[in-house]
This record gives structure tokens, sequence and C-alpha cells, in this order.
């Protein structure tokens, strides 16, 4: 049995009606600053302990009389699963399949939650209800390992320190005699130095005396030294510290490093801990076998650009890993990576509880020449992933579109209140996996691109057009589009961008030059100007000539423009139906 999903309400920042958190190999929580991104951390730790007792702040707005509820979906229900528990728990889920799940609920702070079952015959949750569940609860939930901003590396250090002595204090004890000669010597000169310093000792609390009798008269401050018995534990780990190093530099200790280093050793000894087994849930510890979930706020912290990819890829390795997930709350693009398997990116906003934005790679059905575009696509733009933050997008073919809209958009005064962000997609062939992507996440977008001619010539004949055969597959992409989502629009220019607006083909340098005609009076006194702006006010209701909405109906706006315009080669327009 497998922790597939959490269902989190009233609890911390989350309110009602709630939200639904898919359990992956790796989630990326992304959202507004106090959109309850963190809650969700905090609300998986509160599942784990099962049932604890939760403090007030826990309570959606710090008000007692929000019942908080956490249900916990299971699936991969094993034969094991049904003897222990039984196998009438058992419930077909309309969104993860055979399943068995189970809530807590706290109804007042202070004091530890209800236990409740899903009984599917009678449509409803029962107290109690499933035997054995506590056991079987601890043995199948990712132990949480919990890492904050804010945490501090100095209490990991000590713990690695623990362990690293631990094997010297061993083999002190286990022969002792030459230890003990040098104690003995370390002793006698301990005892020799407490007298030499009590003078000076006598003379400091004098002083403090004198100061704390006109307030506390008759009062005498002592200051009673003693070495005490040398402890050989103590003496190996008092001053031991961990060191870093640089490339052929001399080590400094850890806490002289940079914010970014300790923070990046905080994660990586944790995770090193609990694969040995030395990481501690309360007074027990982890077993090295047991599976564990890395729950970190805000990765990006404290890192350089390059850093940030570094430890990305990082936490993605960690999470292949067969004992390992993550989950993590980014403010940073460079943190998602669609094109690795089993990974959920979920974007939480306070205004769309119970029904966040949800991608999952599993669901996406991408094809490895698909996953190998994503990966060229962010190499080359690491921050491409920004769509993800966004409230609607436009998807363009290339650097000229890609500059021309972001320049407008850099000057324009007016605010809609919504965040839209312009997606280079890096060639028009790349415009429909990431269709693809925001149809599966629901963020609404308007796709721009050019027509190109249907045939191109090639070693004296004409063919067909590769790019005019994508016009085709990113119709149907948009096609494929669940209707209850928010609406997309689709928006091409004949024969290409620079044709459209400019009436000429930029041949070199084009993003400086295509910018350089936008900001001209005389462009800007033109309708095509109006145009260009009314798709970056209100990218899916824009009133646009290039607005369509299927193929067929592309291919008769291009006839049109061909019978109108007459443009040559004629070969090269020829619409084969």
């Amino acid at each position: 049995m497998k922790l597939k999903a959490l269902t989190i309400t009233n609890f911390a920042g989350i309110g009602e009606p709630g939200i639904t958190v898919p359990i992956d190999d790796i989630v990326v929580l992304i959202g507004p600053n106090n959109s309850g991104k963190s809650s969700v951390l905090d609300a998986y730790e509160a599942f784990a302990n099962t049932g604890a007792a939760l403090p007030v702040k826990s309570f959606h707005n710090e008000d007692p009389h929000n019942t908080v509820e956490i249900i916990g979906i299971f699936t991969e229900i094993t034969d094991d699963d049904r003897e222990a528990l039984s196998s009438k728990w058992e419930y077909q889920d309309t969104q993860f399949g055979h399943a068995m799940k189970l809530k807590w609920e706290w109804a007042n702070p202070e004091q530890g939650g209800l236990k409740y079952s899903w009984n599917p015959e009678k449509g409803e949750w029962v107290k109690g209800g499933m035997g054995g569940w506590d056991t079987l609860i601890t043995s199948r939930i990712p132990v949480p390992l919990r890492i904050k901003p804010t945490d501090d590396h100095e209490i990991t250090e000590k713990q690695i320190i623990d362990i690293l002595t631990s094997a010297a204090k061993a083999a002190l004890k286990k022969d002792g005699t030459k230890a003990n000669k040098v104690l003995s010597e370390l002793q006698s000169l301990a005892d020799s130095f407490v007298k030499e310093v009590q003078e000076d000792l006598d003379d400091v609390c004098k002083n403090i005396t004198n100061k704390i009798n006109p307030i506390f008269p008759g009062h005498k401050v002592e200051f009673q030294q003693s070495i005490g018995k040398i402890d050989p534990d103590k003496i190996i780990s008092t001053g031991s510290h961990i060191r870093i190093s640089e490339p052929d530099k001399d080590s400094i200790p850890l806490s002289h490093q940079g914010a970014g280093m300790r923070r990046t050793f905080l994660w990586s000894s944790l995770g090193t801990l609990a694969e040995m087994g030395k990481v501690k849930q309360k007074k027990t510890a982890i077993p090295p076998e047991r599976q564990r979930i890395l729950l970190i706020e805000e990765p990006e912290s404290f890192l350089h650009p390059p850093m940030i990819r570094s430890a990305r890829d990082a936490l993605y390795q960690l999470a292949e890993i067969a004992e390992w997930q993550v989950m993590t709350c980014t403010h940073s693009p460079i943190f998602i990576d669609v094109s690795k398997p089993h990974t959920t990116i979920l974007r939480i906003e306070k205004k769309t509880f119970g029904s966040p934005r949800v991608f999952r790679s599993s669901d996406a059905n991408f094809s490895e020449d698909d996953r190998e575009q994503l990966r060229m696509v962010r190499s080359c733009h690491p921050t491409v992933a920004e769509f993800f933050f966004a409230d609607t997008v436009l998807l363009v073919e290339g650097e000229t579109e890609h500059a021309i809209f972001t320049y407008l958009m850099s000057q324009d005064n007016g605010d809609s209140g919504h965040w839209c962000h312009v997606v280079n997609c890096m060639g028009k062939p790349n415009i429909p996996l990431f269709a693809k992507i925001l149809n599966q996440f629901g963020t609404p977008y308007t796709i721009i691109h050019d027509t190109d001619s249907p045939k191109v010539q090639r070693s004296g004949k004409w063919i067909a057009s590769g790019m005019w055969t994508i016009n085709k597959r990113i119709a149907e992409v948009v096609g494929f589009r669940d209707g209850k989502l928010p609406p997309c629009s689709l928006l091409a220019h004949i024969p290409d961008f620079e044709g459209y607006y400019f009436g000429e083909k930029i041949k070199s340098n084009k993003p400086y030059h295509a910018i350089s005609k936008v900001r001209s009076a005389e462009f800007q006194a033109s309708p095509k100007f109006a145009e260009l702006l009314n798709i970056i006010h209100e990218p899916s209701k824009c009133d646009h000539a290039g607005i369509y909405s299927s193929y067929n109906e592309l291919k008769v706006r291009v006839k049109d423009w061909v019978s109108e315009t007459k443009p040559a080669p004629p070969e090269a327009w020829e619409i084969e139906d």
C-alpha cells in the first residue's frame, strides 16, 4: 500500500473546500507568497504524526472552530494489506483507481486528532474503522525530513560530529592504557592552573560584589571553579567542527562559509545521515530502508543561478533513489523540470482552493523525443518554466516575437491584474509540446505563429512544407483542450510576423530591427500597432485579424490572402486539400 495523495482542509493557510496534493517522486509546489505552500508541508508532517495534537496556529485563520481535516488516499493495495485491514474498505477512486482512505480530524487545539475510515458500502466516514491502521500507516507513510529556509546548520553539524567522533570514542574505551596516562598528566596540570588563577578570579568577584551591594546589601559574589574530572569523550568532541575546502585552497570552518554553502550542507548531510540510518524521529532511529520524503522550502535560497541548477539536479537525482521522495516549495522556475518522469507541479492559490492547477509528467505521455525537446529548450532558456507561475501565457515561435511582446509589456502602463508571460518556444515545432503541457496544467494561453507557405522548393521540386504541417498539429492540440478549462486562442500571421506587421522580410539582427520599427512614430500611428497592443491587453479575447479557431478556417484565410495578394512564387502557396 502506498500513500498517493493528501486532501487538506482548514489547515493553517489552507481553507475550504481544501486542496488535494498528489504524492509523487518529486512534487514542486508553486504559487504566490502566503498562498499556503508551506502549509502543505506542515500538513504532511501532521498527517505523518498520526493524530498528534496541533497548536491553534495550525487551524485556518487561527480559529479553533475551523475543524482541521487531512485525508490520506492509499493505492497499490496488496493481499497482505487486505488481510490486515479487510478488503471491504477498498473503493474505486475517480482519480487514483483502487484505493483506501482514512482521515485525521482535529476539533480542538492542543488535543489529539480523531481517526476516521472511509466505508464505501455506507458511503460515509466511520470513526476508527479499520483495525491495524495506526501500525500500518506508520510503516506506509514516507518519513518526513523537513528543512526550512531559517534552519540552522549548527544543529546538523553537531549531529555529524557526534557520528564522526563515535568511532574514536569506541576505540578509546576499548584500549584506555595510553589515554589514562595522558589524562593523569592533564589533570595534574589543570589542578595547578586552578591555584594560579584563583587570585585573579577573587579580584573580579570582589569588584562585582561592590556593584551589587548598593542594591542588595551584604550579598557576596564567589566563583567556585573546578576543572573536575577530565572526560575523554568530551575532549574528543569539544572543539571538533566541520571544515570545507575549495579546490587548491586551505579548508575553513563551515561556520565561516556563505549562507548558500551552509544551506546546501544542511540538506546534503541530512540526506546522507538518513541513508546511513543515523537520523532519529523523536528517540527512534529511522531504518535506512524506510521510505522517506524530503520536505524542503525554497531550495534556491542563497544560491547563485548556476548553483541553483546544480541543486535542482541533485534533488531530482535524490528523488530517483528508491527510498526517497521530494516535496519542495519554490519561487524559482529553474527548479522545475517537466522532462523528468514522476514529477508533479502543483500551483496553489487561495482563490482556487479545491481546484489547484496540477501538471503530472506521467499523465502527459511524453515520448523520448518530447523529453529531449524539453531538455534542449530548458538548457537554452533555464527560466522557460516560468509559464507555470503566470496567469496567462503567450506561446511564440522565436526571438523576434519574444522580444517584441516582452518590450511592449515593459512599456505598457495598463494593469489587468494578471501576469502574462511570453514563452520563446525556440521554433514552431515546439509549440504543440508547450500547449500540451498548458492544457494539462489549465493555464489560459494564446499561440502566436506564422502560417509559412504550404510548399517549399527542394532540389528543383516543390514539396510539402514541414512548417505548414505544424499548423495542423497546433490546431489539433488546442482542439484537445478540456472545454471546462479557461479558454485559449490561436493567432496566425500571414505569411509571417515581419511580413504581416512591416510588409517586409527582416534578414539580419531581427529582434533589434523589429523593436526599432515598433518604436517608430510612423508604426505606432498605424492600425497594426493597435492590433499588437490588443494582444497583450486581452490575450484570450483580443480582436485581431489573425485569430482563427480551426485548421480548416486557417486554410480558408490563407487561400483568401493568396487570391488577394498573389504572392510569388505561386507554387509555394498551393494548398492541397
